[in-house]
């Protein structure tokens, strides 16, 4: 279970998009603790006065205080929920904290802004993702709203797969996750992208068919090889309980699985941050960097081990 949640705020609305979220993973959880984090950054004045300097680095805690005070008292948050604001440079005090507090998961969003502080997917959030080995639940501001986050609703999930036990260790975390939001149901999608290889400059010439012959072969091939990989891992998840169904898709993985999420209105896409095969890979820099850039759903990013 994730017990222990860090959400960074930095003030804004759009920032804020994380909460739904943060409330169905608490919901029937007086044993789940949140810690809201507001990072104040120094004041960069090189030539500045320095009381000038403390003086309103001071009103920005005091202000960041007020904030959180007021977040925390809200009755939802009232008996689980601590408001922490630290001094110092965003990423890293995320990240710092997290491993420090043995922080379970960790919940922001990929963009917001507000006077001294800014989330943005490509500095904040990628920053955190490279360094933290502690899962992220990622939110898009600019979708995050327009998800709906009823209690009751099923909860429709995407597990991208690449046949090797690296990616298959988030499927401990999907586990985990239907059983913490127990006021939602999951149904979990599995995917294994069937990845045919482009059409050569030119092939072997003792080959006995053509090339239009040669890739139906390949491709029926990958199918089989991929049935056969997500009817053995559905097989292994059998004492789940949330409904599990399988894709094939073919063509480019990172395409695929936007495409997919897009079009099928998912809510949520666990996926590692490496793991590789023979003509596959999964690694933050490459699949999930486009998956992140491309999908307009929450992310949850697991570090694999």
């Amino acid at each position: 279970m994730f017990s222990k949640i860090l959400v960074p705020l930095d003030g804004s609305e759009l920032a804020e998009c994380v909460l739904p979220y943060v409330d169905l993973l608490t919901a029937g959880h007086e044993e789940v603790k949140i810690t809201f984090l507001y990072v104040i950054q120094p004041l960069d004045v090189p030539l500045g006065d320095a009381s000038y300097k403390k003086h309103i680095e001071t009103d920005a805690k005091y202000a960041a205080e007020e904030y959180l005070n007021k977040l925390v008292s809200k009755a939802r948050y009232r008996d689980i929920a601590a408001g922490k604001v630290i001094t110092g440079k965003v990423a890293d005090t995320i990240v710092d904290y997290a491993a420090r507090n043995k922080i379970d998961l960790i919940v922001m969003a990929t963009h917001g802004r507000s006077g001294a502080s800014r989330w943005l997917y490509g500095s904040i959030a990628e920053k955190v993702i490279h360094a933290t080995n502690v899962p992220v639940w990622l939110v898009k501001a600019d979708t995050g709203g327009k998800t709906d986050h009823t209690k009751g609703k099923k909860l429709s999930v995407v597990v991208p797969l690449d046949g090797s036990e690296l990616a298959e260790s988030v499927l401990k975390y999907l586990k985990e996750l239907s059983r913490q939001l127990v006021k939602n149901k999951i149904e979990a999608t599995l995917i294994r992208v069937c990845e045919v290889f482009a059409s050569p400059m030119s092939y072997p010439p003792p080959m006995s068919m053509n090339w239009e012959e040669y890739r139906d072969y390949e491709t029926r091939r990958c199918e089989e090889i991929c049935r056969h990989y997500l009817d053995k891992v559905q097989e292994n998840l059998d004492d789940a309980d949330f409904k599990i169904r399988v894709e094939l898709p073919e063509g480019n993985p990172a395409e695929v699985l936007i495409e997919y999420a897009n079009k099928n209105l998912v809510d949520l896409i666990i996926m590692s941050t490496h793991g590789r095969t023979g003509i596959s890979k999964w690694a933050f820099g490459s699949i999930a960097e486009k998956v992140l850039r491309g999908a307009r759903c929450p992310i949850l990013l697991i570090r694999a081990k």
